[in-house]
């Protein structure tokens, strides 16, 4: 499906233990679509989402030979990655997205030592087929959350120098059943907006437990069948 543009980015993030972090002091970012603890970079918040460059969407394939042919074939883990872009996110939004955190002296730091806590998150990336009036969120529910590689800033001449913003996300199966990244489509049966967030944060849709929302295709980085690989806390679909 051709795709135009970048609509806008959902970002939330996680404690050690998956939880979804709602708690401002401790991390957690506060909302401004409605539901805790998601932040939606778009036009109004963060002067509009810019990239969102996903890398590594196929497993490397191993060959294993013996008796002068190619007896097996094996495919190594998921090397996903995501930068993501935006003119003007909020600095206390951005510090929170990438771990940073609030010092006595009330700066924002990050500690050289081996002990410093990882952020962790997930991320949403929005945008459409124009021609069909079809969107599509792909998702990567789970992984390692830091600043993007490089900040150069530079003097003013007849043009302004500008700095905008970027984040990466390595992306990770999902603890609770091993998912890597799935794609949502506006135009399929069943789909709701609601029960798809609900789905990528927890795991759960709200009223079943067990129902995931309509998707057109999904990656649980296993047998390579959803129904055998995609296994929640309250049951199997």
């Amino acid at each position: 499906m051709e795709l135009q543009g970048l609509n806008d980015l959902l970002v939330f993030k996680f404690d050690k233990d998956g939880k979804l972090v709602t708690d401002e002091s401790k991390g957690g970012l506060t909302t401004n679509i409605g539901k805790d603890g998601v932040f939606k970079i778009d036009l109004e918040s963060s002067k509009g989402a810019t990239q969102a460059n996903i890398t590594g969407l196929s497993r490397t394939a191993q060959a294993v030979y013996g008796s002068n042919a190619k007896a097996e074939q094996h495919f190594g883990a998921y090397q996903i990655t995501g930068t993501f872009g935006a003119n003007d996110i909020p600095h206390n939004f951005y510090d929170a997205i990438v771990g940073l955190e609030k010092d006595s002296k009330l700066g924002f730091g990050n500690m050289a030592k081996d002990s410093t806590p990882l952020a962790y998150g997930g991320v949403i990336a929005h945008s459409c087929n124009s021609n069909i009036g079809v969107d599509l969120y792909f998702a990567l529910p789970y992984g390692n959350l830091k600043p993007g590689g490089d900040l150069t800033m530079g003097t003013d001449n007849e043009n302004p120098t500008l700095v905008h913003d970027t984040f990466t996300l390595n992306a990770a199966a999902r603890p609770s059943d091993g998912l890597v990244y799935e794609k949502f489509y506006s135009d399929e049966d069943g789909f709701d907006f609601d029960k798809m967030l609900d789905w990528i944060i927890s795991g759960t849709v709200a009223g079943s437990g067990t129902e995931d929302p309509t998707h057109k295709s999904a990656d649980q980085g296993g047998t390579g069948d959803p129904k055998k690989d995609q296994t929640t806390s309250t049951g199997t679909h």
